[in-house]
């Protein structure tokens, strides 16, 4: 009885150590956050978001900040993670598509992808760490309407790189994505690449307090599941049947590769 009140003695230090160690990557986010602020508030204020340099220099401050944050997070022993992508991220006009187990998704591609226009979470302009980088930045809130569409659409025209998550939310019981990001992508996008996101143990997931954390290190997978010339993707078709050809694409890839997947586990 002593060994197995020692052994649970144990585990409850452990568990309580991982919870530190958490609540510490997450106040050094908002912390990098906050900072974030004092550069990004004043470039929202006076509009210096609509120069084309302004708009660059306040997305490059992202992608550093958060590639920090992320190796700062494996040093912790928090998390690690491995990369299976070949093809070369955030070339122009490239749309970057992937599921979205947990709450870092973004900020890992977002880490990878230089200068990327992301398709974000509508209710995230009203969050006090992230507004003024999603509008110093130009990210595109999901809306769900029609102004979604053309500003992602205008996004690739102009030569951005884009990255979406087509489902609109995290993953719940399975994936299920909108067709709207294949409307953007043959409408706008000269390439698509797909990414298949897995994490052992689930983690960081929808509606899931932060402190519900697994007491070891969480591991995350990159894998290009495919890479796609959308100029040439169905091009004697019209733009309607090249979207549901499309979307039906996708899908029954992200199906296949993740059919014994539970994320609810």
């Amino acid at each position: 009885m002593t060994i197995v009140r020692l052994g649970n003695g144990i585990m409850n230090l452990k568990h309580l150590f991982k919870q530190l160690v958490t609540g510490t990557l997450f106040a050094i986010f908002g912390l990098i956050c906050m900072l974030g602020n004092m550069i990004f508030i004043p470039i929202v204020v006076f509009r210096l978001n609509k120069i084309k340099f302004i708009q660059n220099f306040a997305r490059d401050t992202v992608w550093i900040s958060w590639k920090i944050f992320i190796e700062i997070t494996r040093v912790f022993g928090y998390l690690d993670y491995k990369y299976e992508i070949k093809t070369k991220l955030g070339k122009s006009a490239q749309m970057i598509v992937a599921n979205h187990p947990s709450l870092l998704d973004v900020v890992f591609l977002i880490s990878r992808v230089r200068r990327a226009n992301c398709v974000v979470k509508g209710e995230l302009e009203k969050n006090i760490f992230l507004f003024a980088a999603i509008k110093a930045c130009n990210y595109i809130p999901n809306t769900q309407n029609e102004e979604l569409l053309q500003k992602a659409v205008d996004a690739l025209k102009k030569g951005e790189s884009l990255i979406i998550f087509p489902e609109g939310t995290r993953t719940k019981d399975e994936i299920i994505f909108h067709k709207a990001a294949a409307y953007m992508a043959v409408k706008g996008a000269s390439e698509m690449i797909a990414i298949g996101i897995n994490m052992y143990p689930r983690s960081l997931r929808k509606k899931e307090p932060w402190y519900k954390t697994p007491d070891v290190v969480i591991k995350y997978e990159f894998k290009e599941l495919f890479s796609l010339n959308l100029e040439d993707f169905k091009s004697q078709k019209p733009d309607p049947i090249r979207a549901r050809k499309l979307h039906l694409y996708m899908s029954e890839i992200y199906k296949e590769e993740f059919k014994d997947a539970k994320f609810n586990q």
